[in-house]
């Protein structure tokens, strides 16, 4: 059953995961000095969840407040379609100064149906702190990262040896995560960039574009200028991760 807004807005009192809701997470308000200075999500990158592997990753506030930070409780990781992730208890160290570094977990896993797909995009922070005088600050989507359906590429249709200047055929297969029965498959209309680096160099220079089939399958065809690598790129886009081909070798004659 898809999750709702409204069976998630409570927990258990002692238990060690948050407060999950969506979109908020209390209907309290701010007040006093406590500030939230930063709010990071997996160090800043994008999450590339896979179809069949749970992930935790780490969240880490920075807030700050004269009499010190209690607690970073309740807090609720949301994003689309009434998307909810599980947040473990979050640990504060004190310092420096009057800053204070809260750090815990976010969990997930497609394969007991904690995500589905049309859930990957952009996803938003709420939280509560509450600093050692009672003074708190609430914030309504204050912090935000993206988590994507992590995607493959591979390529095949390079010779290990071609003359100079012969035109070859190259095929690739983009897929991505599907969460709704946690298998890679075909990715419709994603773009895909065959990619040449030549022998000796560490540049590789794009050689042809191609959007991938109802299959998944991309292909171009190029000519061989010369030895060195061939591999093919997806740059993905806000719901999809990047992916590249092993690299495809080819010497000239």
């Amino acid at each position: 059953m898809r999750k709702t807004s409204w069976a998630l807005c409570a927990a258990a009192a002692g238990s060690a995961v948050a407060v999950l809701a969506v979109p908020t997470v209390t209907t309290d308000r701010s007040h006093g000095d406590t500030a939230v200075t930063s709010i990071t999500v997996n160090d800043g990158k994008p999450v590339l969840l896979g179809p069949a592997k749970a992930a935790a990753f780490p969240l880490v506030v920075r807030a700050r407040d004269g009499s010190g930070i209690r607690a970073v409780d309740p807090v609720g990781v949301w994003g689309p379609n009434y998307g909810v992730l599980k947040v473990g208890a979050m640990r504060c160290t004190a310092g420096p100064g009057t800053e204070s570094v809260c750090r815990g977990t976010v969990t997930v896993d497609p394969v007991k149906k904690e995500i589905f797909n049309d859930e990957a995009g952009t996803w938003f922070v709420d939280l509560q702190v509450t600093a050692n005088d009672g003074d708190r600050f609430v914030g309504k989507a204050t912090g935000g990262f993206s988590l994507k359906r992590a995607a493959k590429l591979s390529g095949s249709g390079v010779p290990a040896t071609a003359t100079a200047g012969q035109r070859i055929a190259v095929q690739g297969w983009l897929a991505r995560s599907f969460w709704t029965d946690n298998r890679f498959h075909g990715y419709k209309d994603g773009v895909a960039y065959l990619q040449f680096r030549a022998e000796g160099s560490h540049r590789w220079t794009t050689v042809a574009r191609a959007v991938s089939a109802a299959s998944g399958t991309v292909k171009a065809s190029v000519k061989v200028t010369g030895p060195g690598d061939f591999q093919w790129y997806a740059p993905g886009d806000k719901w999809t991760g990047d992916a590249v081909s092993r690299e495809m070798p080819v010497r000239t004659r």
